[in-house]
């Protein structure tokens, strides 16, 4: 009878932790927010932290190398835009007319204050310039 009380404990304890576990799953596989969304109740989002995946509005990309900041705005059809301000040191990747995923906190202002920048890159490989280079290096040694 103490074996199988043991066996019940242990089984109820295993099955919690799971249920604890694909819980928490759950509630975290929201990996961005769009603009949309935030802008539909930004009193619901203002001060916690989440990630907003958008595209960088051309022409509004401000760079300040003084404060290391940068601002500029994000949409997702061009109607509607948050400013983001990110405070940091400007990716090379980072073009306007590309996507982003910015991490922060929307303030009191409506401006998304980013600490983290994420630039989506081109899916293509190419060829270094350098191996080119070096091909016709050898070309043109090889001719004399």
């Amino acid at each position: 009878m103490k074996r199988k009380i043991q066996f019940i404990i242990g089984g109820a304890i295993i099955a919690a932790v799971l249920g604890g576990i694909l819980y928490q799953g759950t509630q975290s596989t929201v990996f961005f927010q769009t603009p949309t969304e935030i802008l539909a109740d930004p009193a619901g989002f203002e001060g916690k932290v989440i990630r907003i995946g958008a595209m960088v509005e051309k022409g509004s990309t401000s760079w300040n190398p003084e404060a290391v900041e940068l601002s500029f705005r994000v949409t997702e059809d061009s109607k509607t835009f948050i400013p983001v301000v990110f405070s940091g040191v400007k990716p090379d990747l980072y073009r306007e007319g590309q996507g982003v995923v910015v991490e922060g906190r929307l303030d009191g202002q409506g401006i998304f204050r980013a600490h983290n920048l994420l630039v989506k890159h081109s899916e293509e490989y190419s060829v270094d310039d350098a191996t080119a280079q070096k091909d016709k290096l050898y070309r043109s040694l090889s001719k004399e």
